[in-house]
């Protein structure tokens, strides 16, 4: 995926070290995001430095100082994105949809909150969705963006985002259940089995209309295979938001490189920084 080069910028001359500094003071945040995006520490930490080194490169194109942030995150997520490529343990959409269409598919809630509950269990169950359907489940559910956000940083509409979060909860829980051969039969329902799965992502949002979500709930209260989905739905999401780290400060060694990195620019004129500054101010 091309990165958006439309962005926000200062100038140049002696605003040019004041944006060096805005730039390394965003590392710690950029960091912090694509390591939720991918399970790898160093490659988390190149990406956020190509984004911040992508940015100063582009300077000259930014316009709005205050839409840097959502500008570097933007860069980073798609750079995340292209990095990211297809592997063999990747779950396959069209099966896992298969299976939730399927009304005599079911899980054991317990199995799935017992392995959304291991840290590693639920980050090796994540790695195997595709990032497509990955990216908008730790951006949603971790991190706490929205889907019109998610949308944005993607270049998906609304519906598109929405779509990919409600197949991405499916598959997470489909991955922590693997190896469960559960089925149970179901029950004559008034409204079938998948047309109420298709909402129950919705349903957790609370963006269902009344109508709607009094036909969803009707539904759980008598079917004896939707209940157990929703509820690992349910506990993954609560387990998704306990990945959340309290904010931590990139260490000075990573923000010096960035700084090193930036005044080697070509372009960069090293006598702009003012006498004494040192290359780890930034990140103080």
């Amino acid at each position: 995926m091309d990165e958006d080069t439309t962005a926000p910028t200062p100038g140049y001359g002696s605003a040019t070290d004041a944006f060096a500094d805005q730039l390394v003071a965003e590392l710690p945040k950029l960091v912090r995001l694509a390591t939720r995006l991918v399970r790898d520490a160093d490659q988390a930490e190149d990406c956020a430095q190509e984004t911040i080194v992508g940015a100063w490169r582009r300077r000259d194109q930014l316009r709005d100082a205050a839409a840097l942030s959502a500008w570097l995150r933007r860069s980073l997520v798609n750079r995340v994105i292209d990095r990211s490529r297809v592997h063999r343990e990747e779950l396959d959409i069209d099966a896992v949809e298969a299976d939730w269409r399927d009304d005599h598919y079911s899980v054991a809630p317990e199995r799935v909150l017992e392995r959304a509950e291991l840290r590693d269990e639920l980050e090796d169950a994540l790695a195997r969705l595709p990032v497509i359907y990955r990216v908008p489940v730790v951006l949603h559910d971790v991190v706490g963006w929205t889907a019109a956000e998610i949308g944005r940083a993607m270049d998906a509409g609304l519906p598109a985002t929405k779509q990919r979060l409600r197949r991405g909860r499916m598959m997470l829980v489909s991955a922590l259940a693997e190896g469960d051969e559960r089925r149970l039969a179901s029950l004559a329902q008034p409204l079938r089995c998948w047309r109420a799965r298709r909402h129950v992502s919705a349903y957790l949002d609370g963006e269902l209309d009344a109508g709607t979500r009094s036909v969803v709930e009707a539904h759980l209260e008598t079917c004896p295979t939707c209940p157990p989905l929703y509820a690992g739905l349910v506990g993954v999401k609560a387990s998704l938001g306990g990945l959340r780290d309290p904010d931590t400060v990139v260490e000075e060694a990573i923000a010096g490189r960035i700084r090193q990195q930036l005044d080697a620019e070509p372009g960069r004129d090293l006598h702009e920084r003012p006498p004494g500054a040192s290359v780890h101010a930034a990140s103080r």
